[in-house]
């Protein structure tokens, strides 16, 4: 019944846009991608390393990569791509709740004004004003916290960017 109604007005999922996203499942892939060839190095390369004190032969078997080859890409393509990813769903939501947010204040402050307009609220706006500085200061020093944080487990940063930034348009 509520998928006919939103069907009839129109409207999309909010859902509809992180599926119908094609950035989004690139990074995916690129994510299961680096995390298999990260595997498979790692079992390959323990499967195949000489046991101890086996002479080592002089000459390599063609097919088989060399100690470290894929050492490098394989975490980083697993890091770049699971780094937009999570930016991307972060940015996201943040848009969606930002607008949730602004949309029940611009409803909160219409109802203050609308009842300071007909006299019946009285409220002293400057320990208002006071009381908002001081909870902007507050959301900003633990929002330097966080981005700290969050930056220290993204390891690609510009990955991370790119993904909040798609992430926001998307949403």
């Amino acid at each position: 019944m509520a998928e006919e109604s939103i069907q009839a007005s129109g409207k999309t999922h909010p859902a509809k846009g992180l599926i119908r996203s094609k950035v989004l499942w690139l990074a995916i892939l690129i994510t299961a991608a680096g995390a298999a060839w990260w595997a498979y190095s790692a079992a390959y390369s323990r499967a195949n390393a000489p046991s101890p004190g086996a002479a080592s032969s002089l000459v390599d078997s063609p097919s088989a990569p060399r100690e470290g080859q894929g050492a490098v890409a394989a975490p980083a393509a697993f890091r770049y791509g699971s780094s937009f990813v999570v930016a991307f769903l972060i940015g996201f939501l943040l848009k969606k709740i930002i607008r949730s947010v602004l949309l029940i204040a611009a409803l909160l402050i219409g109802a203050i004004m609308t009842l300071k307009y007909f006299g019946i609220l009285n409220y002293d706006w400057a320990s208002a004003q006071s009381h908002v500085e001081q909870g902007v200061g507050i959301a900003r020093q633990e929002g330097e916290k966080y981005r700290a944080v969050i930056m220290g487990y993204l390891p690609s940063g510009l990955a991370a960017g790119a993904g909040a930034i798609f992430g926001a348009r998307r949403g």
